[in-house]
C-alpha cells in the first residue's frame, strides 16, 4: 500500500496536484517548495498552519525529511495558540515556502510521521490526538476502495487543518492520482461554475446554509461529502433538491477516522460501517475497532447505537451528555429535543454556564413565528412564555434559565459547536469589543464610525478560518446600536429593501448611518467602508 510521503516523491515533477486560480502546482512544486521550507530550528515538532493545501503538503514532506512531529493547530488565534504552547513565530505558515534556497534532502523522508491533531472535545478546550500518517494513508485507501470509480478533481469549503479535509482534500487525491483545489471556498458564491463533474468536501455549517441560488450548482457535481456533525434530516433533503443528488454523511471522529457512512434518501437512515470496521455495543454504547484507531484496542465512542440485523446502525441520543443542575441529573439532549419541538424554535442548544453556578441556559434559533413573538413581547416575557410552554415535558430544572436568540447557532466549519463559544454569548454585552467613535446624533439620525474587532461574537462560526461579518449580522450590530442610542428596538423583525454587496472582515472600520421612524418601529441603516457602500436595509415597521 503506498502512503503519502511515497506517492508525493515517486511522482513525475509534471504531475499535476492542487490549482490554484488557473494555474496548477506540480508534485515537483511541492518537493521544491518541502526543500526550502523554513522551519523552526531545535524543535522536535512543528506547528504548521496553512491555508494552501500545497503548503500544508510541503510542510508535512519538510518534516518528515526530518524526523519530526507535526502538530495542526485549527486556527492561528494568540489566546489559542497559548493554550497549545505555541507562539506565533513557532509557526510553519505560507510564508515559510515563499523563497528561500534548498535546506534539506528529501529522500530519506521518514514514511510515518507522527501527526498532533487538537479537538475540542467535551470541554471546549483543546485536546491533542496523536495519530502516524500511515492510520490516515489506511483509511484514504479505504475511501478509494469505496469511491475511487465515482470520484474526481476535489473542492471543497473545509480546512485541511482538520482530518476530515486532509483526508478528502489531499491525502486520497494524491494516493489515487487525482486533483484538487490549493484552497477551500469561502463562500459558495467562490465556487460557481466548479461543480461540473467535481468531488464536493463540505460540512453540515455550509449544507445547513445553501443559498436561494441554485444556479449556482448547475451543472451538479459527481459527489458531496459532509462530515464533522449530523446533517439534518431536513437540510439532507433541500441538498438532494439543490444538487440533484444526496449528500454522502461520514461518520467519525479525530480518534476513530471514518466509522461509517450514509446517504439520507430518507430521514434517519442506517449508517454502513466501512470495511474493516467492527462495530458493536455495551449496554447501548458504541465500541468500535477500526485499522483508522492509533492502536488496535476497540475504542468506546459515547454514541448509542441500535444495531441493525444487516449490519448497519442507528445513532441514538448520546448517552453521555447528562449533567447536574440544582443537584439533579438533566439530559441536554432531552432539553434540546422539547425545545426543537416548540413552534417558535427552529433549532437549539441546551448548556450549562460555570459562571453562574452551572444554571441551564439556551441558545436557540427562532422560526419566523418565534422572530414575531420576542419583537412584539420582548425578551423577558417571551422567554417566560417558552418555559412556560416547556412544562408539560420537562421538569422545572430541566428548563433553561438564561436564554439567548442569535441569527444563527455558531458553528466552526466542521459543523460543530464551540461550547467556549456558546458561553461567550452569555458573558457580556455583545458589541463591547466595539469601540463606538458616535460623529453625530439626533432624535431620527445618527453617524457611528468603529472597527470590527476580532473578538466580536458576530465573527464566531464565519468561519475559523477566514472569519466575516455576514449581512444578517450586520443588519443585527444596526438593531442593537439603535436600541443603544435611542433605547428604542425595531417594531418586529422583519427586514426589508435589503442590498448586502460584500461581506465585512475583522479590523476594517465601519461607518454605520442609522435612521429610525420611531411612530412606525422602523429603523434604517446603511454601512460603508471609506466610500464604498456596504449593506443597506430596514427593519421593523412592515405593514402586513
Amino acid at each position: 500500500m503506498i502512503g503519502m510521503i511515497e506517492a508525493l516523491l515517486a511522482a513525475p515533477a509534471d504531475q499535476r496536484l492542487f490549482k490554484r486560480g488557473d494555474a496548477w502546482i506540480t508534485a515537483g512544486d511541492v518537493r521544491a517548495m518541502a526543500a526550502r521550507a523554513e522551519l523552526p530550528p531545535g524543535a522536535d515538532a512543528i506547528y504548521l498552519h496553512t491555508s494552501s493545501a500545497a503548503h500544508f503538503l510541503a510542510g508535512l514532506l519538510a518534516a518528515a525529511a526530518e524526523d519530526r512531529t507535526v502538530a495542526l493547530p485549527a486556527h492561528t488565534q494568540d489566546a489559542y495558540l497559548s493554550e497549545l504552547g505555541c507562539s506565533q513565530g513557532m509557526l510553519v505558515k505560507d510564508s515559510s515556502f515563499e523563497s528561500g534556497a534548498p535546506q534539506r534532502k528529501l529522500d530519506g523522508a521518514a514514511r510515518d510521521p507522527s501527526l498532533v491533531f487538537f479537538t475540542s472535545g467535551s470541554t471546549g478546550f483543546p485536546k491533542r490526538v496523536v495519530k502516524n500518517l500511515s492510520r490516515v494513508d489506511v483509511e484514504a485507501h479505504t475511501l478509494d476502495r469505496a469511491w475511487g470509480a465515482e470520484a474526481s478533481h476535489v473542492i471543497a469549503t473545509v480546512s485541511h487543518q482538520h482530518i476530515y479535509g486532509l483526508l478528502f482534500r489531499i491525502a486520497w487525491p494524491l494516493i489515487s492520482g487525482r486533483t484538487s483545489d490549493d484552497a477551500p471556498a469561502t463562500y459558495w458564491e467562490d465556487l460557481e461554475g466548479a461543480f461540473a463533474g467535481a468531488t464536493l468536501v463540505a460540512s453540515p455549517a455550509h449544507l445547513t446554509r445553501l443559498p436561494p441560488r441554485t444556479d449556482l450548482f448547475r451543472p451538479p457535481p459527481a459527489l458531496i461529502f459532509s462530515s464533522g456533525g449530523l446533517l439534518p434530516a431536513p437540510a439532507a433533503q433541500a441538498c438532494i433538491q439543490a444538487f440533484g443528488l444526496p449528500v454522502t454523511e461520514v461518520l467519525g471522529s479525530t480518534e476513530t477516522g471514518g466509522i461509517a457512512w450514509r446517504r439520507q434518501t430518507e430521514p434517519d437512515a442506517p449508517w454502513a460501517p466501512f470495511a474493516g470496521v467492527t462495530v458493536t455495543q455495551d449496554d447501548g454504547e458504541m465500541i468500535v475497532r477500526s485499522p483508522n484507531l492509533q492502536d488496535d484496542a476497540p475504542m468506546r465512542t459515547g454514541d448509542v447505537a441500535e444495531l441493525l440485523e444487516d449490519g448497519s446502525f442507528r445513532l441514538k441520543p448520546r448517552g453521555d451528555r447528562v449533567v447536574k443542575v440544582e443537584g439533579k441529573r438533566v439530559s441536554l439532549t432531552r432539553v434540546e429535543e422539547a425545545l426543537a419541538a416548540l413552534p417558535e424554535i427552529s433549532a437549539a442548544v441546551a448548556l450549562t454556564l460555570p459562571a453562574r453556578g452551572d444554571a441551564l441556559a439556551a441558545v436557540a434559533e427562532l422560526s419566523a413565528a418565534g422572530r414575531q413573538q420576542l419583537a412584539a413581547h420582548g425578551a423577558f416575557r417571551f422567554t417566560r412564555a417558552l418555559r412556560a410552554a416547556l412544562s408539560d415535558a420537562l421538569e422545572p430544572s430541566e428548563r433553561p434559565k438564561h436564554w439567548r436568540f442569535p441569527d444563527l447557532i455558531p458553528m466552526d466549519l466542521q459543523g460543530k459547536r464551540v461550547l467556549s463559544t456558546l458561553h461567550a454569548l452569555f458573558e457580556s454585552d455583545p458589541l463591547e469589543p466595539l469601540a463606538l467613535d458616535i460623529r453625530a446624533q439626533s432624535e431620527t439620525e445618527a453617524e457611528i464610525a468603529f472597527t470590527l474587532a476580532p473578538e466580536l461574537i458576530f465573527f464566531s462560526g464565519h468561519f475559523p478560518d477566514r472569519p466575516i461579518l455576514p449581512g444578517v449580522a450586520q443588519a443585527h450590530i444596526a438593531a442593537l446600536l439603535a436600541q443603544k442610542l435611542w433605547d428604542q428596538a425595531p417594531s418586529d423583525a422583519n427586514l426589508s429593501k435589503l442590498k448586502f454587496k460584500r461581506v465585512l472582515a475583522p479590523n476594517e472600520r465601519v461607518t454605520l448611518h442609522l435612521k429610525r421612524d420611531a411612530a412606525r418601529g422602523r429603523i434604517s441603516f446603511r454601512y460603508k467602508l471609506g466610500e464604498i457602500e456596504i449593506s443597506e436595509g430596514e427593519i421593523g415597521g412592515v405593514t402586513p
